[in-house]
């Protein structure tokens, strides 16, 4: 079998980061802990002019054409909405700037002030219209534990991107899917993250949300974590106990999943539970980088798919994907 995404083009990494230094500054000056911002500092991520070059060498050496940047997990959702507008402003004019520093290597998901939804309307209009970035990122939990995504008062956000047909980026906090074992015991990164894109999948598969938006995709981090694992289990329950309102096995083949896992067999096993034409490759950077930054890429051809897939995970999907805010051919290496 051949994947219609399996042709050879652009390189794309759907999963990368960038942290200016000036906006985790003023997050921490608009009440985040420096606590929260400290994995975001001093590891190549800023948009400093040097971490940007070490960026882009570590992308020509990896066969990277193209990353997708996010601010994810360090969004604007403070508590004062004026400041959290200000905040994402900040985040994504830096963003299109980079983008028109470096054509052709970067294309972005933007920041939204998520919890203040009327605030978040007015930016997505930003992000989208006038900046020209491919989605919006969002985090898979909130702060209080109680709130979920798909809670009704932020229904108008969804609502607005998938009148728009756009593209929602979902990644994890860091924040132990807000479980005490997990943080008392330094886990929030190893094992909260993938609980938390787990978590945020299968909440988005009880509102049955990528069937109620049809025009919007949703793109998840880090292969949906451990939902490949679990998806006879996560079947099951909706045969025999109504768990969820249509078939999970079903519904989970509308979204797109991103590789940032390394794993060859996590990958193969992804391949056979979601829709391979819906897979990107995915480096996590800046948590990854030089020879793990290679790795990232270099697991998907060594993973051993069939058919085609490797190249539709490459190249191809993210295409389809993203269409024309990819550059139509491969971007000139930086000096």
């Amino acid at each position: 079998m051949t994947h219609e995404g399996a042709e050879t083009g652009l390189v794309v990494d759907a999963h990368a980061h960038v942290y200016p230094a000036a906006y985790l500054d003023k997050l921490e000056d608009f009440g985040v802990p420096a606590s929260s911002t400290a994995i975001a500092r001093n590891m190549n991520a800023s948009d400093d002019r040097d971490e940007m070059r070490a960026r882009i060498e570590m992308m020509d050496i990896a066969g990277v054409d193209v990353q997708v940047l996010s601010a994810t997990p360090q969004l604007p959702l403070v508590a004062d909405p004026a400041h959290a507008v200000e905040a994402s402003r900040m985040v994504n004019d830096i963003y299109r700037q980079l983008i028109d520093d470096h054509p052709g290597r970067f294309i972005a998901y933007g920041a939204i002030p998520f919890t203040h939804p009327d605030a978040a309307l007015e930016q997505i209009a930003y992000c989208l219209d006038e900046l020209g970035f491919v989605g919006i990122a969002i985090n898979t939990i909130l702060d209080n534990p109680d709130s979920a995504i798909t809670d009704e008062r932020f229904a108008p956000v969804f609502e607005e991107l998938d009148r728009r047909g756009s593209i929602v980026y979902i990644h994890p906090t860091g924040k132990s899917a807000h479980c005490p074992p997990m943080s008392r015991h330094g886990l929030a990164w190893v094992n909260g993250a993938p609980v938390e894109d787990a978590i945020a999948t299968l909440q988005l598969l009880k509102a049955d949300y990528p069937n109620a938006y049809p025009g919007l995709r949703f793109h998840m981090a880090h292969l949906g974590g451990d939902v490949p694992f679990l998806a006879q289990r996560i079947q099951d329950n909706y045969e025999d106990w109504d768990a969820f309102p249509v078939s999970p096995a079903e519904t989970l083949q509308r979204m797109w999943f991103d590789a940032a896992n390394f794993s060859g067999g996590s990958l193969r096993l992804s391949a056979d539970v979601y829709d391979p034409d819906k897979l990107l490759a995915g480096s996590d950077y800046p948590y990854f980088q030089r020879e793990k930054y290679n790795r990232a890429i270099a697991y998907i051809s060594e993973a051993g798919l069939p058919g085609g897939i490797e190249r539709a995970i490459l190249s191809g999907n993210a295409k389809k994907l993203y269409g024309d805010a990819l550059p139509a051919q491969a971007p000139r290496a930086e000096k």
